[in-house]
C-alpha cells in the first residue's frame, strides 16, 4: 500500500513538474512573441506619428511659402522704395507673419525690421539672392532677443531680375505651438532638430524628455545610454547622413523613452516623437525576480496560473493600449473605395463610411442607387451630370472635386477619381474608384485664388477681377434682366489722407467697401477699382420702369447715408460723403467700358452738383442728399 502511495505521489509530483516546466516554457515563448509584436507595432506606430507631424510642417511651411508666392508677384510690379506702397500691400500679411521685412540685395532693410542682426552673412538670405526660396536652418536672436525661424523668398522685377528678398519670421514660441497643437499629453513630445540634430524648438513639455540640452539630441541619447541591442551611434549617424529615419529606446532619468526620428525634407530638418513609460524588454518585463516566481509556481500552480492569465490580459492590454492610442493615425488617411456595377444597378463601398460621413452604409441597388446623391451639396449636383456625360463617352478615367456631407454634420471638399471598364462594343460594365478627402487643399488652393482675385486692404473684388465678372455677366445676359452699374467715389477723402494721415484713410476705404458689401449683399458684385473710386454691379429682374428705378434709387440713397462719416485722431475731425454715378445695362452700354464710361459722366455731374448725391444716367437727373 505504501509502495503504492509512494508511486501515485511520485506520478503527481512528475505530472506537477512537467506541467510546471510547459507552463513555464509557454509562458516564456508566448511573452517572447508578444515581446516581438509590441516591439514592430510600436516601431511602425512612431514612425507614422513623426510622418505625420513631418506633413504638418511641410504644409505649414509650404503654405508660408505660397504666401510669401502672393507678395512676391504682387511686388515685382509696383516701386518697392515707396514706403506707404509697400505698407498698404505688406501690413495686412502681419497677421500671417511674427515679422515680415523687405530686403534689398545688398541687406539694407527697405521695409519692416530685419530679424537677423546681419543679414548679410545669413545662408538664406544668400540663397534668396540667387533665387532659391529657403528656410533657415537654425533660429537666430532678433532685436528683442527673442528665437526666431527665418524664411526667404526673391522678389523679381519684370525681367526676372532679382530686386529684392522678403524675409518672414515665426518666432520659437509660435513654431513650438504650432507643434504643441498636433501632439498632447503627458507621456509624448514632439521635437524639430536641425540637420546636425540639434534641438529647435517643440512641444512644451520637452524639458521633461531631454532637459534643457543644447547640444545635439543624438549624442544626448548616447550618453543616456541605448537598451537596443541591434543599434549603435555609429548607425545613427549613418542613418543622420543618409537623410533616413531613425528609431531608438534609451533611459533617461530613470525613465524609459522611445523615439522615432523622420527627415522632413525641409532643409534637412528631423522630427522626433518622444514617448516614455512604456517598456517591452523581455528581461526587465517578465524574469526581474525569476527564481521567486519559480519558486511560487513549484508550491502553488493556482497562484501561477492566476499570475500568468493576469499577465497574458495585461499585456494583451498594452499592446491594445498601443494599437488605440495610433487608431486615429490610421483613419487621418480619410480614404474609402466604391464600385458601381451598370448591370445590374449596383453600388458598394469599401472602407470606414461611417468615420468618414457620420453613419453606416448599405449596399444600393436598382434606382436606390441614386440615393448616395443625398450627400452631395446642392451646388455641386452637377456632378451626376457630368458623370453620366463621362459614361458616354470613350475617356476612361474621371476625376472631380466636390462637398460632400461630413460627420460634424457640415460639408466638406471631397476629390472622386475613378476608372471604368466596358465590353468589346463600348457598353459600360463597372465603375471603380474612390473618394478622398482634400478638404484642407482644396480650401487651400480657394483661398489662394481668392487672396488673388480680391483687393488686399478691403478684400472685395480688385479692378481686374470686377472687370472681368461683369464682362462675363454681360456677354450672358438673359432678357428681362437689368444690370445697375454703381461707380461710387468718396468726397473730401484727400482731406483725411493730408489731415489725418494714411492710417485713416485706409479705414475710410474699409469701411466704403464693409458699407457696399452689406448694402448689396445678393446679386451682386462689389469691388475696389483703385483709391478711393469703387463700382458695384447688381442684377435686377424687374417687371416695369417703376419698380426698377425704385430699387436704383433705394440702393443708391442708402449708399449715400451709410458713407456720410467723420473720423477723428483726437485733435482732428474730417467728414467725409460720396458721391455715386449710375448707369444701366443693356440699354446703356453692353459692355464694360460702355457702362464704366456713362456711369462715370454721371459721377463727375454728382461731384460737379455739390457731392454727396447721385445722378442716374438716363435723363442726367442729380437726385440730392
Amino acid at each position: 500500500m505504501e509502495n503504492s502511495k509512494s508511486k501515485f505521489s511520485r506520478i503527481c509530483y512528475t505530472i506537477a513538474a512537467i506541467s510546471t516546466i510547459l507552463i513555464i516554457v509557454i509562458f516564456f515563448y508566448y511573452f517572447h512573441d508578444i515581446n516581438k509584436t509590441s516591439q514592430k507595432i510600436k516601431r511602425e506606430m512612431h514612425i507614422n506619428n513623426a510622418r505625420i507631424i513631418s506633413d504638418y510642417l511641410k504644409e505649414f511651411f509650404q503654405g508660408c511659402e505660397k504666401e510669401l508666392s502672393i507678395i512676391s508677384t504682387y511686388l515685382s510690379d509696383i516701386n518697392i522704395n515707396k514706403k506707404n506702397k509697400l505698407n498698404g500691400l505688406l501690413s495686412p500679411y502681419n497677421v500671417l507673419f511674427d515679422n515680415i521685412a523687405l530686403i534689398d540685395i545688398n541687406g539694407s532693410v527697405i521695409y519692416g525690421q530685419s530679424g537677423a542682426r546681419d543679414i548679410q552673412k545669413e545662408p538664406g538670405f544668400k540663397d534668396a539672392v540667387n533665387g532659391q526660396v529657403t528656410v533657415a536652418s537654425e533660429l537666430t536672436q532678433n532685436h528683442d532677443g527673442k528665437s526666431e525661424l527665418c524664411m526667404y523668398m526673391p522678389v523679381m522685377d519684370k525681367d526676372k531680375r532679382i530686386k529684392a528678398v522678403l524675409s518672414a519670421s515665426f518666432l520659437e514660441s509660435t513654431l513650438s505651438s504650432y507643434i504643441g497643437q498636433k501632439v498632447s499629453g503627458s507621456s509624448i513630445c514632439t521635437a524639430v532638430l536641425n540637420s546636425e540634430g540639434r534641438l529647435m524648438y517643440g512641444s512644451s513639455n520637452i524639458p521633461e524628455f531631454i532637459g534643457e540640452q543644447k547640444t545635439s539630441y543624438f549624442a544626448f541619447v548616447k550618453a543616456c545610454g541605448i537598451t537596443m541591442k541591434n543599434i549603435h551611434f555609429d548607425d545613427i549617424l549613418d542613418k543622420i547622413r543618409k537623410q533616413k529615419e531613425i528609431f531608438v529606446e534609451y533611459n533617461y532619468n530613470s525613465q524609459h523613452y522611445t523615439s522615432a526620428c523622420v527627415p522632413s525634407g525641409i532643409n534637412g530638418f528631423y522630427i522626433a516623437y518622444i514617448s516614455r513609460g512604456y517598456k517591452t524588454s523581455l528581461e526587465e518585463s517578465i524574469f526581474s525576480k525569476a527564481n521567486k516566481v519559480i519558486f511560487k509556481i513549484l508550491l502553488a500552480g493556482i497562484a501561477l496560473v492566476s499570475g500568468l492569465l493576469f499577465y497574458i490580459i495585461r499585456s494583451r492590454e498594452k499592446t491594445t493600449e498601443l494599437l488605440d492610442k495610433y487608431e486615429v493615425i490610421d483613419k487621418q488617411d480619410s480614404i474609402i473605395l466604391f464600385e458601381y456595377t451598370f448591370n445590374p444597378k449596383k453600388f458598394e463601398v469599401y472602407g470606414d463610411f461611417e468615420h468618414l460621413f457620420g453613419k453606416q452604409f448599405n449596399t444600393l441597388m436598382g434606382d436606390a442607387v441614386y440615393d448616395i446623391y443625398d450627400i452631395v451639396h446642392k451646388e455641386d449636383v452637377s456632378v451626376r451630370g457630368r458623370l453620366h456625360e463621362f459614361f458616354d463617352s470613350t475617356r476612361d478615367t474621371f476625376s472631380a472635386e466636390i462637398r460632400l456631407l461630413h460627420t460634424n454634420g457640415g460639408y466638406g471638399w471631397f476629390r472622386i477619381t475613378g476608372k471604368i471598364s466596358r465590353n468589346e462594343i463600348g457598353q459600360c460594365l463597372r465603375f471603380i474608384g474612390k473618394i478622398a478627402n482634400v478638404n484642407k487643399q482644396v480650401s487651400m488652393e480657394k483661398n489662394l485664388v481668392k487672396r488673388a482675385e480680391n483687393d488686399l486692404l478691403t478684400g472685395i473684388l480688385n479692378k481686374k477681377t470686377i472687370e472681368a465678372r461683369i464682362t462675363e455677366i454681360l456677354k450672358s445676359g438673359h432678357d428681362g434682366r437689368h444690370y445697375i452699374f454703381y461707380m461710387v467715389d468718396l468726397d473730401n477723402f484727400k482731406n483725411v489722407n493730408d489731415t489725418l494721415g494714411h492710417i485713416f484713410g485706409d479705414r475710410a476705404i474699409a469701411d466704403t467697401a464693409n458699407v457696399l458689401t452689406k448694402i448689396f449683399h445678393d446679386n451682386a458684385y462689389v469691388g475696389r477699382l483703385g483709391g478711393d473710386e469703387f463700382a458695384v454691379c447688381a442684377v435686377y429682374d424687374a417687371f416695369d420702369e417703376e419698380s426698377l428705378m425704385k430699387f436704383i434709387k433705394d440702393h443708391a440713397e442708402q449708399v449715400c447715408k451709410e458713407n456720410r462719416r467723420e473720423y477723428s485722431d483726437g485733435v482732428n475731425t474730417v467728414k467725409i460723403s460720396s458721391s455715386v454715378g449710375i448707369a444701366i445695362g443693356p440699354k446703356d452700354g453692353q459692355t464694360f467700358e460702355m457702362l464704366y464710361k456713362k456711369a462715370d459722366e454721371c459721377l463727375y455731374k454728382s461731384k460737379k452738383a455739390g457731392k454727396n448725391r447721385y445722378t442716374i444716367f438716363d435723363h442726367y437727373t442729380v437726385f440730392n442728399r
